[in-house]
């Protein structure tokens, strides 16, 4: 597994692009939704019992602005890099 902070550091790259296209209040608002997941994310601990679990639910989170942002005509493709980075750290997380 990578470790989160590298998974962060990509989920990030994917929210400086979401902001440079962001065309209005509703992206605005997802992106803002997007730096408070990825907040979460870089607060999980990764020697805690509970790592996997805070883990887990965080891509629970990001895959669902992912879901979001893909019914957004201008985010799609990024939606979709998401989704990419979310799968690889599902199966390899």
């Amino acid at each position: 597994m990578l470790p989160i902070a590298e998974y962060e550091a990509r989920f990030r790259e994917i929210l400086a692009v979401l902001d440079d296209i962001a065309d209005g209040e509703d992206m605005e608002e997802l992106n803002a939704e997007l730096e408070d997941a990825l907040f979460m994310l870089s607060q999980i601990d990764p020697k805690a019992d509970d790592s996997a679990e805070e883990f887990t639910d965080a891509l629970d989170e990001l895959d669902a602005l992912r879901a979001d942002y893909a019914r957004i005509p201008i985010a799609r493709e990024v939606a979709e890099r998401m989704g990419m980075l979310i799968e690889f750290a599902r199966k390899n997380g």
